[in-house]
């Protein structure tokens, strides 16, 4: 690794046009689809998203992309034609992300929900795509390595080729340790600050990079994605975005499928198959993400139990535990 270069430090949050996604695909040789926009103001100036997006080239091929965003409009990101060979590891502190990539071994489709980590690998002509669906915020940070940079290191040739016995190019789902999690949101919650941010940015990437290197678990069946309607979506949408606006409520399996216009049983089964998690898996884990965030600005362990829907102290606490291996009061 060479020595550190570093892109114009945080930005402050603002509102991202369909022409500011344009100068992104020339920077990274993408090209982006917004499939819900139309009519309204002229194409380059309507809004697809509001927030940050912080950028830093730690070293030479290595480029750290740190966002925090809330998505007003569902948009479509494809690898062009002249995209390098590259591996991506993809940590998600929160909302949810669809990723698909056409390899020697046939489509592979992975769905990044909170908490959770993927590996990516590319070979230059491969079919790589994502999408990102409206939602209230996603937050996420993303390390690229370009296969230059790979081939000048060999401590990271298990990055090139994560399963030696199979065809290059692939996605690999990674656990994510608590303290990386949390340093990572650290870095993404923190004010812009000229001064450490390099030197924050460059010690994150080299813990994404142990990460990828050594925490990638053998592969899992694919996700396949639910062969659902554009209006089964919006409704599902719809009932996902109520738990998220509300989430210290007793919500019901009857009272949500009548938001969705649909019977329980049919919300409890398309709900599964839209998000790859069941209503209240949704609702646990997102109440839990707001709990560590709420606890770390300082409110007692009870008002966060009281103000996420939790009778006793003691059930939140006994969630907490499972989720991220310490007690409430250990954060705090």
């Amino acid at each position: 690794m060479t020595a550190t270069t570093t892109l114009p430090p945080a930005s402050a949050p603002r509102r991202l046009t369909v022409a500011d996604f344009t100068a992104y695909e020339r920077r990274y040789h993408l090209s982006h689809r917004f499939p819900a926009l139309a009519g309204g103001r002229p194409p380059g100036e309507q809004t697809v998203a509001e927030g940050r997006v912080d950028e830093y080239q730690p070293w030479q091929g290595f480029q750290l992309v740190g966002s925090d965003l809330a998505v007003h409009q569902t948009y479509e990101t494809h690898a062009r034609n002249d995209a390098p060979g590259h591996v991506s590891i993809i940590v998600l502190l929160e909302g949810c992300a669809e990723f698909s990539l056409d390899s020697m071994r046939g489509p592979e489709r992975y769905r990044l929900h909170a908490g959770q980590g993927l590996l990516l690998t590319y070979e230059r002509g491969q079919t790589l795509s994502a999408r990102h669906i409206a939602q209230r915020r996603v937050r996420a940070v993303n390390l690229t390595i370009m296969q230059r940079a790979l081939a000048s290191d060999p401590r990271l040739t298990a990055l090139a080729r994560p399963c030696p016995d199979e065809n290059p190019g692939g996605l690999w789902p990674l656990v994510v340790p608590v303290g990386l999690s949390q340093s990572l949101d650290d870095w993404l919650t923190a004010p812009p600050d000229t001064a450490s941010s390099a030197l924050l940015a460059e010690g994150l990437a080299l813990q994404m990079l142990a990460l990828g290197v050594t925490h990638h678990r053998p592969r899992a069946a694919p996700w396949q994605p639910a062969p659902l309607g554009e209006r089964d979506r919006q409704l599902l949408a719809r009932v996902h975005a109520h738990l998220e606006a509300h989430p210290g409520e007793a919500h019901s399996l009857a009272a949500l499928a009548r938001l969705a216009c649909m019977s329980p049983s049919a919300l409890r089964d398309k709900y599964r198959r839209a998000y790859g998690r069941s209503v209240f898996e949704h609702l646990r884990e997102y109440r839990l993400t707001l709990a560590h965030r709420q606890l770390r600005a300082g409110h007692s362990v009870q008002q966060v139990a009281a103000q996420l829907g939790y009778r006793h102290a003691t059930n939140f606490a006994t969630a907490f535990r499972q989720r991220y291996g310490i007690a409430p009061s250990e954060l705090r």
